[in-house]
């Protein structure tokens, strides 16, 4: 059955979880983090499949979601997949810049300044609206993904007696982080060197240690892969990277590659969406690990052919982009 999605920050929770009450008394049914969230599932994961599946999205907005990161995240995939979102206003306050951005031109549900259950009956009325009476329930995947054999990508053999992963395919061991863990080391390191070499250099030496992962990586892969060196076959090996890094979490790599064979030259794009090396919060240019990466993964699936990427479209450049866009072409 389709939901609606209840986004709100966790000053709100009193009134969140009253109104949800009161909507699923008469028969409109929610869903509210945390209490909906399986337990055996990533929280990121479980709202991402919530939001896909929802019917609408009722944001309740207060000064507090002007401060929740969350909050913005949620309104940002609402908006990504164009699903409907129902604001409703507790109070009178001022919209940041980033949701007056998505929240500008919609209706608001006002439900202030009387008591909260003043407004539910209205706020009932218009969930209703957008409620179906049967829809199928699918699960979250990207847009116009291709499937993916994940027997040979992101299942890994984990030993419990040793506490590691091993990739069956190349018998190497494998870890997994959180995100912004990651994010956190990187950018300590980065602050470090910036501070001591300036910010050129920090960012000269995460794209070197980029390109020498990149090459690290395609190494080990390149040899399965290399069947030739027609057009067909250098597409097919950059296509099964985008695949293969994809499949493993970095973010949904594509690609678009033209080849001139007149002027011996190719050109194209590396598209990242949602890449997983972003520093959304302190700006850092960690990203420059990502472009060295690529990098070297191109020029060792081009068998050793010199490549220039130069960053076209940045999510650190506009708070609304969620890609890298690399340019790409032969030296």
């Amino acid at each position: 059955m389709k939901k609606i999605f209840i986004s709100y920050s966790s000053k709100d929770r009193e009134f969140a979880y009253n109104l949800v009450e009161y909507l699923e008394d008469n028969g409109v049914q929610c869903f509210i983090a945390p209490r909906d969230i399986d337990g055996g599932k990533p929280y990121a994961s479980a709202l991402m499949d919530a939001i896909y599946n929802c019917a609408a999205v009722m944001l309740i907005a207060s000064k507090s979601i002007n401060e929740s990161e969350h909050v913005l995240n949620e309104v940002d995939v609402v908006f990504a997949k164009k699903k409907t979102i129902l604001p409703v206003f507790v109070e009178d306050f001022e919209l940041s810049d980033d949701y007056r951005y998505y929240l500008g031109r919609k209706h608001w549900i006002i439900a202030y300044p009387d008591p909260p259950q003043t407004y539910f009956q209205k706020i009932l009325d218009t969930a209703s609206k957008y409620l179906p009476s049967e829809a199928p329930v699918v699960e979250a995947v990207p847009e116009k993904a291709e499937p993916v054999d994940l027997s040979k990508t992101t299942v890994f053999d984990y030993y419990p007696d040793r506490g590691i992963m091993v990739n069956p395919e190349d018998h190497q061991r494998n870890v997994s982080f959180r995100t912004d863990t990651i994010v956190n080391m990187m950018g300590g390191i980065f602050e470090r060197v910036e501070e001591i070499a300036g910010s050129e250099a920090a960012e000269s030496i995460f794209f070197d240690s980029g390109y020498a992962s990149g090459k690290n990586f395609s190494e080990k892969i390149n040899n399965q892969w290399d069947t030739g060196y027609s057009f067909e076959d250098i597409k097919n090996k950059i296509n099964k990277w985008c695949e293969f890094d994809s499949a493993v979490g970095w973010g949904l790599f594509s690609s678009e590659i033209f080849i001139d064979e007149e002027n011996d030259s190719l050109t194209g794009k590396i598209r990242i969406n949602e890449p997983f090396i972003v520093d959304h919060k302190k700006k850092r240019k960690i990203c420059a690990f990502i472009r060295g990466y690529s990098s070297g993964v191109v020029e060792n699936l081009l068998n050793s052919i010199e490549v220039e990427l130069t960053c076209s479209e940045c999510p650190l450049k506009s708070r609304f982009k969620t890609q890298c866009v690399f340019e790409l072409k032969t030296k």
